[in-house]
């Protein structure tokens, strides 16, 4: 088995169905398995998918064990070579996994490749980062980047400053899709995905320990993925998600700086993102 692809399900059926089906209509020339996790949802019975889709493999989790838990609990059922972590918010636009394992196959020296997400209406996401650092948070302050030619100032800042139209060797990336060896979880100093966090935040911490181990981590924009983006996120609960996300950034951050400068960075990031929050508030 070449690729082992883990799709967590909670509550979000036709979302997953459509995931699941774009994978058998678009992913070509290599053999696969899918790996579903359902984290105990309530929405409905999760035999139905197999009943739909009677060659995945179905894991039935009693409790929710996060998008953490969900997907160690995946791997260890996986029979893949290499590991695509998909979320069932996600289709496949094209052949997309192929691409990226046969760069991988190529590239010894990368560890994790990601593709090309886009919205339903096909704009472009911003899933290919930088650690968020003092000096990357001061440039965005004071802009300091703009000086630099274009290229230059989109391999510094990535995030929204980089077009995703192009090739990138990143810090880390959304974990909407990712693509590895499956070998380097033994590597990892948990030997599974870091379960620090429930969800949100953890794809920074797993790209972290990714590249701790020497592995880059690259964007190919002809991979390309139609992500809706927190669609299995309750709308009602979009301000608490939020604020979840803020405090695990802010958690993960005191791994990059164990020491006095986690004040500093601290001081920056709280306060332009709680300043960003007032304005919105005051001028919605």
């Amino acid at each position: 088995m070449q690729l082992s692809i883990i799709i967590i399900n909670y509550n979000t059926f036709t979302l997953t169905s459509k995931c699941i089906a774009s994978i058998y209509d678009k992913l070509k020339d290599l053999s696969f398995e899918i790996v579903l996790v359902d984290n105990a949802s309530v929405e409905c019975d999760p035999v139905l998918f197999k009943q739909q889709f009677p060659e995945i493999k179905l894991i039935i989790n009693e409790t929710n064990t996060g998008f953490t838990g969900g997907n160690n609990l995946g791997i260890d059922h996986a029979t893949g070579e290499y590991l695509l972590l998909l979320n069932s918010d996600t289709e496949l636009i094209n052949n997309a996994p192929k691409i990226c394992l046969d760069y991988l196959q190529e590239h010894k020296e990368v560890g994790m490749v990601t593709g090309q997400l886009t919205y339903p209406n096909g704009a472009i996401q911003y899933n290919c980062r930088r650690f968020r650092t003092i000096g990357w948070e001061l440039l965005e302050v004071f802009p300091f980047y703009k000086l630099l030619p274009k290229p230059k100032q989109e391999a510094l800042m990535l995030h929204h400053y980089f077009d995703h139209q192009s090739f990138t060797n990143c810090d880390w990336v959304w974990g909407a899709f990712m693509l590895f060896p499956k070998r380097i979880i033994k590597e990892l100093p948990k030997k599974k995905l870091s379960d620090d966090f429930f969800m949100y935040c953890e794809d920074v911490l797993w790209c972290w320990d990714f590249k701790q181990l020497g592995y880059q981590i690259h964007f190919l924009p002809e991979a390309k993925v139609m992500h809706v983006h927190r669609g299995s996120t309750d709308k009602n609960k979009l301000k608490k998600v939020w604020i979840i996300s803020l405090k695990n950034h802010a958690k993960f951050m005191k791994k990059f700086y164990p020491d006095l400068r986690w004040y500093i960075f601290a001081a920056i990031y709280f306060t332009k993102q709680y300043g960003a929050l007032l304005f919105r508030s005051i001028y919605k």
